[in-house]
């Protein structure tokens, strides 16, 4: 088959997986509502959903470089179609809660492993543009279920979103079988000695490690643009939706410039002028003014994309046996490290403010692009 139709069918399950786990915190109003409770108590359905999609990635990884990427990642598709489902006939916030752990389980398998299939299927020279691809299409998830989610919520209810990702699930499984199917690998390491493989490699380590410091900067400091853009600036939910949503959008953007850049530019020269895009956008948001803040939105989405398919690629092919596990780790690292951008990012809010938190992200940035400079050309090459 086409292997860009191969990309399409990978990159939808990514982009649902995506849009499933962000659209929640736009539906915590409703749900408060529908059970009779606060918003604050039904904020559990999201923690329900991350931890498992944290936790769970490398043994996903792990467990594709043993079986059929292609079976492990239909399975997965199937299992979350049927936990939204659940989601969607929850009786009480309590088996909402259950239902969305569920989901964030199989969820948390669709970005390893799909990144491992990718592996499989396109050679070295192509694969930091797919990559970059494939994760625009995971951030255009996102934001298009932060822009839409709204209107989707006011004209039916969080119900039907819910019922609505379940059929998308669906649909997404049956594609998944125009994939071509990859042998098995004859690889049969335990997880132990497989991590033991990976962390042992020093370059892998450090890639691991600008993973989280990816994750830190530009998750954690994208987490709180809604409520910067709201609180700072006055903007109504629509205008903050859509910016939001622009981040999404160039993400895809920069995934299809991406083919473009690989060609002129190396490794490094991607990686240090990503971190240098994040460092940007938290100049623009010190600054406080509006059309800035819509520009850090921007750049922030560059910087993921030109950081992470430079990243995701070099792991993966530095890791040829254990591709899935590989990526695993990486999404840890992205995953793990947004969330302590986050958890540090609300602490300087509190002291600080919004002039606080942003100095500190650029800060963490600064130290990072000396640091890139520096060594990237060791840990690429």
């Amino acid at each position: 088959m086409n292997k860009h139709h191969a990309l399409c069918w990978i990159g939808f399950a990514g982009f649902i997986s995506a849009a499933d786990n962000w659209v929640a915190s736009l539906l915590l109003p409703d749900i408060a509502s529908t059970f009779d409770t606060t918003v604050a108590r039904s904020s559990a359905v999201l923690t329900a959903y991350l931890l498992p999609y944290g936790i769970m990635q490398p043994l996903y990884g792990y467990y594709s470089d043993t079986y059929k990427r292609k079976t492990v990642l239909q399975l997965l598709m199937l299992l979350l179609c049927i936990a939204t489902l659940c989601c969607a006939l929850a009786g009480s916030l309590a088996w909402l809660t259950a239902f969305r752990f569920m989901a964030g389980f199989f969820a948390a398998g669709i970005i390893t492993v799909s990144l491992g299939a990718l592996g499989e299927l396109y050679t070295p020279q192509m694969l930091t543009n797919v990559i970059g691809l494939f994760f625009g299409s995971v951030f255009l998830g996102q934001g298009l279920s932060a822009g839409l989610g709204g209107w989707l919520l006011e004209l039916g209810g969080w119900r039907s979103i819910f019922a609505i990702f379940s059929v998308l699930s669906l649909i997404s499984c049956g594609l998944l079988f125009l994939l071509p199917s990859a042998a098995e690998s004859s690889t049969r390491s335990s997880l132990r000695g497989a991590l033991c493989a990976l962390l042992n490699n020093r370059r892998l380590l450090a890639l691991y490690a600008l993973a989280a410091c990816n994750g830190a900067t530009v998750l954690g400091g994208y987490s709180f643009m809604g409520a910067y853009l709201s609180s700072v600036f006055g903007l109504p939910h629509t205008w903050v939706g859509i910016g939001l949503m622009l981040f999404g959008l160039v993400c895809f953007s920069a995934g299809m410039a991406n083919t473009v850049l690989a060609a002129r530019f190396s490794a490094q020269q991607r990686l240090t002028a990503g971190f240098v895009c994040s460092l940007c956008a938290f100049g623009c948001l010190i600054a406080q003014n509006c059309l800035l803040a819509y520009l850090a939105v921007l750049l922030l989405g560059t910087a993921y994309v030109l950081i992470q398919s430079v990243l995701a690629s070099t792991a993966l092919t530095r890791a040829p046996l254990y591709k899935g596990l590989s990526s695993g780790l990486v999404g840890v690292g992205v995953f793990g490290g947004g969330g302590l951008g986050t958890w540090i990012g609300s602490l300087l809010l509190k002291q600080t403010g919004y002039v606080g938190l942003f100095s500190g992200f650029a800060a963490l940035t600064l130290v990072i692009v000396a640091f890139v400079c520096r060594y990237a050309r060791r840990i690429l090459d």
